[in-house]
């Protein structure tokens, strides 16, 4: 009796050791798949070498000519598990054929996700396919303490209504100033957040943010030759980033004219912005 008590609490510890053991070493499969909340899309996956890491890439929408926020998931590639610690970069490149270049892009400084992800954005200054334009990729790992790069092609198309400018300021020591619209993708009528991103060309490479312009808005409705009152003119925020709000009094197309000033001298009157309310 005593023997088979015996054999019978060797096999129920043994059972649980087991149990516990599968449970501890098991590691949680994190799918690919974003939160429906997220409202995201898929633009394509790759794999960062030297660090064991597969990136997948998100967007709100497709890549287009503008500013683009991009939402990344890395995982482990060996076990699959999502990862949420370490310094992740992105370096836009188009490629010519005869010449290189990249584009504004705002790498975030911070080491561990938001809501599971590695976000960053890029201005694309011009449509291109995937041929000519990719996106590359630099992953220190922090679970594994390993760093490597990955890159992977993106189509980007024209924006329509257009949503980037480009202009050389004369006034600016003939600099090349990039300027695009953030947001606004649904106007209504009445008070709408407006922003917009402004950078410099400093070379092929590197295109910073401008922090030291004054920017005015005045909106018009061409067809009605009206403006509108209460608009705020945007003001600097951060890393090139400028926002006030406009108004927009009834449905129809507006223009949002941009006035650029620099230590209180206007440099530029002639960019603008439009969009259309249903």
């Amino acid at each position: 009796m005593k023997s088979i008590f015996k054999s019978l609490v060797l096999t129920v510890m043994f059972a649980l050791t087991f149990s516990c053991k599968k449970t501890n070493e098991s590691p949680e499969i994190i799918t690919a798949t974003p939160n429906a909340t997220d409202n995201l899309t898929k633009i394509g996956e790759t794999y960062i070498i030297g660090a064991k890491t597969k990136a997948i890439i998100y967007s709100s929408k497709p890549f287009e000519t503008g500013y683009n926020e991009i939402y990344v998931a890395l995982y482990d590639s060996l076990d699959g598990t999502r990862l949420s610690n370490g310094h992740f970069s992105i370096t836009p490149m188009m490629d010519m054929g005869m010449m290189q270049h990249s584009c504004p892009v705002e790498n975030t400084m911070d080491t561990i996700t938001t809501n599971g992800y590695f976000k960053t954005a890029v201005v694309f200054s011009m449509a291109g396919t995937a041929a000519q334009w990719s996106l590359n990729m630099n992953f220190h790992n922090h679970k594994n303490n390993l760093q490597g790069s990955g890159a992977l092609g993106v189509d980007v198309v024209s924006s329509s209504p257009v949503r980037f400018k480009s202009t050389v300021l004369s006034l600016d020591s003939n600099a090349s100033v990039f300027i695009s619209m953030v947001g606004l993708t649904n106007p209504q009528v009445g008070i709408n957040t407006f922003e917009i991103t402004i950078h410099k060309k400093a070379n092929m490479m590197s295109y910073p943010s401008v922090n030291n312009y004054s920017v005015e808005i005045v909106p018009e409705m061409p067809s009605m030759g009206h403006g509108s009152p209460n608009n705020i003119n945007p003001v600097l925020t951060t890393n090139g980033h400028y926002v006030g709000k406009v108004n927009f009094t009834m449905t129809g197309l507006w223009r949002i004219n941009l006035k650029l000033y620099k230590n209180g001298t206007l440099i530029s009157s002639d960019q603008y912005f439009e969009t259309t309310l249903q």
